[in-house]
């Protein structure tokens, strides 16, 4: 992102084994305008099949645009049987 590119700041809050060892859970991440989920995710460092992202409290699918003030939860994928 350049300096004069327009951003938006999201609120992140990684769940579980996503949060392990980081504190404080909430950050705030500046992205360039028009980012997508999957730019959050490169932008945490996070395996996108390995995480259910949850925006303003909806469920979202990958590739979703993300816009200023947005609150995202990461929360770990999981199976069990």
């Amino acid at each position: 992102m350049t300096r004069d590119q327009p951003a938006i700041e999201v609120t992140v809050t990684r769940k579980g084994v996503l949060a392990t060892g980081r504190a404080p859970k909430d950050e705030k991440l500046t992205l360039a305008e028009g980012a997508r989920t999957g730019d959050l995710l490169e932008a945490c460092g996070i395996d996108p099949g390995g995480c259910i992202i949850v925006i303003n409290g909806a469920v979202m699918v990958r590739g979703s645009e993300l816009h200023d003030g947005d609150r995202v939860q990461l929360h770990p994928a999981q199976a069990g049987g």
